[in-house]
């Protein structure tokens, strides 16, 4: 076979989850825990409402599991996700309590970029 050959390679393909049958697509929470090896455990959030009234649902990654949580539904994800989500902050620039009418006061804050409420079960 030619060294540039687009023909297949016949290789062994190992799978971690071996027992786990089913893909990402599948609305099956505990096999989607399982392939993306989370430990197990999910819990229900919702996001809070953006401040973009066009947008209407963010997507979000871990592990190669991803989901597009719509605002202000509650989703069940997996622990680990929840606590991602959780854990993304952003800095924002915002008036000092002390003196709010004065522009050049201004104080820099750590905000969560993605409020939202939790249920764990």
């Amino acid at each position: 076979m030619a060294k540039n050959s687009t023909a297949p390679i016949d290789m062994p393909v190992t799978n971690r989850n071996s027992g786990v049958t089913g893909d990402g697509d599948t609305a099956d929470m505990k096999v989607n825990v399982q392939q993306h090896e989370f430990g197990g455990k999910t819990c229900e959030i919702k996001l809070y409402k953006s401040a973009d009234p066009k947008l209407k649902e963010q997507f979000f990654g871990i592990n190669n599991y991803q989901i597009t949580i719509q605002f202000d539904k509650w989703v069940r994800v997996p622990v680990e996700m929840a606590d991602h989500i959780e854990s993304l902050i952003e800095t924002v620039r915002e008036p000092d309590p002390e003196k709010p009418d004065d522009e050049d006061a201004y104080i820099f804050a750590d905000k969560q970029r993605f409020p939202l409420q939790r249920r764990d079960i």
